[in-house]
């Protein structure tokens, strides 16, 4: 993909008055701005991945500043199917969106653009409970964002997945306290470089290949260019089975 198609964070200095003010009503501006936009958006399907928080943004030469938020969305496609969730990024200066990105194919959104890497607040995937409630467009003004996940004392072993690529089963397995990822081919098995984990995804890198996890919804997102992402499912395995 071209660099200048790319959004990216700006590293040049921003004035603070830049960025406008906190959009205490972020849910509402994004409601309203979805149901204006968005295609079939009457029973799409949201998750919030974070909250407000400053960022710059360039994208094709032009800086962009504001409040980032970003949502990960399934919404019915011309069709009426649904095209699977797919991630979606904002940013709100003085509560209007001033730039709205997602992954199309042709732009895929940067891992960290989205997650806020820390450590305290990581936690294993066998964690994640196994009902996860889906919301609605519609519900997004009752969402309570500020609810803690419930922390436990858990051992630092390796967690198994399976996924499924393009009817391809692949196996991985990870470990947050030795920070690996790796994946099973065989008999050998084969460590991801720059491994990055956070509350929501891990991400990697094989080869030519960027490997991103979701770890709440158990999708994964294999890009090997710009042109060529492959999409696929994860299930969590409690342990080997022999």
């Amino acid at each position: 993909m071209p660099v200048s198609l790319m959004p990216e964070k700006n590293t040049q200095r921003v004035s603070p008055e830049s960025y406008g003010d906190y959009p205490e009503r972020y849910q509402t501006i994004l409601k309203d701005y979805l149901q204006n936009n968005l295609l079939n958006h009457e029973d799409a399907k949201v998750e919030f991945i974070n909250k407000p928080a400053k960022i710059s943004i360039r994208q094709m030469g032009t800086v962009y500043n504001g409040y980032r938020l970003c949502l990960s969305i399934n919404s019915r496609n011309s069709k009426s199917i649904y095209s699977g969730y797919k991630t979606h990024l904002f940013l709100i200066n003085d509560s209007k969106v001033e730039l709205h990105l997602y992954d199309s194919g042709l732009l895929r959104i940067p891992f960290e653009l989205c997650v806020d890497t820390n450590e305290a607040n990581s936690i294993y995937l066998k964690e994640i409970p196994d009902d996860v409630e889906e919301i609605l467009l519609d519900e997004m003004d009752t969402i309570d964002l500020n609810k803690d996940l419930e922390t436990k004392e858990i051992d630092q072993v390796n967690i198994y997945i399976s996924c499924k690529i393009n009817n391809n089963e692949r196996t991985f397995f990870f470990n947050d306290s030795k920070k690996i990822l790796i994946e099973s081919v065989g008999i050998d098995e084969i460590a991801l470089s720059d491994i990055k984990f956070s509350t929501t995804h891990i991400l990697g890198y094989k080869n030519e290949e960027e490997i991103l996890i979701n770890r709440v919804s158990g999708s994964i997102s294999i890009a090997q260019d710009a042109d060529t992402i492959m999409n696929g499912s994860c299930i969590l395995l409690d342990k080997k089975k022999f």
